[in-house]
């Protein structure tokens, strides 16, 4: 679970602002949302508001470089397109950024900070959280690191510390090294990498689920939910099915296809993911019965004369398709204890769909997963959706830096319309227009 988020000095983010999901001791609503992990309550739905420009989609973008630090192992595999930096005040443009993360794995709480700029780790620490006092796992200063072998593992010797002094650059994170390289000495730090890279899912604009077809293909659970859900929100499909194709080696021409086939075949049962060129559907290669397989998904409709009638998921809507893309990650939610991170959550999809699909996550007693989203969908201001500490505003303030805070801030009844109030600027978030009638329009 992600319990919070704290961003300084990086994009539209000047001072330190955080976001949590941290319940509200002013909100008693949906306690079915509260899930417990080690000696912290967490809940596992947040929505965040905001004007275009406000920084809500900034604060994904945070997390989304964070995690892409940690995979990488290394500030200079990142490609900084742009300065970190806020750019609105000269004093900023020498300082490091920082950002700081709280999460439950394992039911363990873990704190990892780090103040880098683009070419270098200036200060990396981890904490495991305690209700009292937190322990102190690394910290790395410079080029100096202090291990707690106490709690780290036995195989931190002085000798081990010693030669990652000498190992881990100035542009390398520590995290990454010892969860990556070293996770039988340090298996606390092993679990706190393996949530970044295991359990953290960013759904950004540009991202799409690269292993549908297969995973209808072989977990009849997720077919299912599906092949439910989809005629639910009246979409017009039957069913999804998935079409699988004998590929001849001998007849592969393209070069792109040579390369995914021999993918497949040297990991056998794990699903090579490309676009068809033609149509731009999502296909998966994979090796398995010791044949080589083209597995494409098929959206079933009905006429009026009763009769299946199969199309090609490059006829269907882009809400349609989106949706599609959405069932792993509401397959997950409920599944697994997963974190999914979504940027404008109704993309192309009709208000009254993605109400649904939300509504049936907050009435679920059963979810194990935590999602939260950017939207500008007013229609999910629900008080019988969403509890008042998980609905969040973004706004810029007079310095144009972005500034966060949750509706349970103000005093909210349980039968208000949250919904009019917002639109009507009562909690912020929302753009502030000139009078089009001063502008003569």
């Amino acid at each position: 679970m992600l319990l919070r988020l704290i961003a300084e000095n990086i994009t539209s983010f000047k001072d330190a602002v955080e976001f949590n999901t941290f319940p509200s001791s002013k909100s008693h609503s949906h306690e079915n949302h509260k899930i417990t992990c080690g000696h912290a309550t967490a809940l596992r739905m947040s929505a965040i508001y905001g004007a275009n420009g406000a920084g809500k989609s900034n604060l994904l973008q945070a997390l989304n470089l964070l995690q892409m630090l940690v995979k990488a192992e290394t500030v200079r595999k990142i490609d900084f397109y742009d300065e970190l930096a806020f750019k609105l005040d000269a004093q900023y443009a020498d300082k490091p950024s920082e950002l700081a993360i709280e999460f439950c794995y394992n039911d363990s709480v873990f704190y990892y900070h780090i103040e880098f700029t683009t070419e270098e780790i200036l200060l990396e620490e981890l904490f495991l959280s305690k209700r009292s006092k937190d322990v102190e796992l690394f910290v790395r200063k410079g080029a100096e690191i202090s291990i707690n072998s106490d709690y780290v593992g036995k195989g931190i010797s002085e000798q081990f510390q010693d030669a990652l002094n000498r190992l881990v650059r100035p542009d390398m994170l520590l995290l990454s090294f010892l969860g990556k390289y070293y996770s039988s000495e340090s298996p606390l730090v092993v679990d706190a990498y393996q949530w970044f890279v295991k359990n953290l899912h960013l759904v950004l604009s540009n991202t799409y689920h690269a292993f549908v077809p297969h995973m209808m293909d072989t977990d009849p659970t997720f077919s299912d939910l599906v092949n439910t859900t989809l005629p639910e929100l009246k979409t017009g499909i039957e069913k999804v099915v998935v079409k699988k194709e004998l590929i001849a080696e001998e007849d592969v021409k393209s070069g792109r296809m040579m390369q995914l086939v021999k993918q497949a075949k040297e990991h056998p049962g794990e699903p090579q993911s490309t676009r068809n060129r033609y149509t731009d559907d999502v296909v998966n290669v994979i090796f398995e019965d010791g044949n080589v397989y083209l597995k494409t998904l098929v959206a079933v409709h009905r006429n009026l004369y009763g009769s299946e009638v199969e199309m090609s998921l490059h006829d269907e809507s882009d809400g349609t398709r989106r949706l599609i893309e959405y069932m792993p990650l509401l397959y997950a939610i409920i599944q697994k204890d997963m974190v999914y991170v979504v940027d404008e959550i109704e993309r192309s999809i009709h208000p009254i769909m993605i109400k649904d699909i939300v509504r049936k996550l907050s009435e679920s007693t059963t979810a194990k997963g935590q999602l939260i989203f950017t939207t500008h969908e007013s229609g999910l201001l629900d008080q019988n959706i969403f509890r008042p500490d998980e609905i969040w505003f973004a706004q810029k303030d007079a310095e144009q830096a972005t500034q966060l805070y949750p509706l349970s801030d103000f005093n909210i009844h349980k039968t208000a319309n949250i919904e009019n109030g917002y639109l009507n600027g009562r909690y912020g978030g929302i753009p502030f227009l000139s009078n089009l009638k001063d502008l003569h329009w």
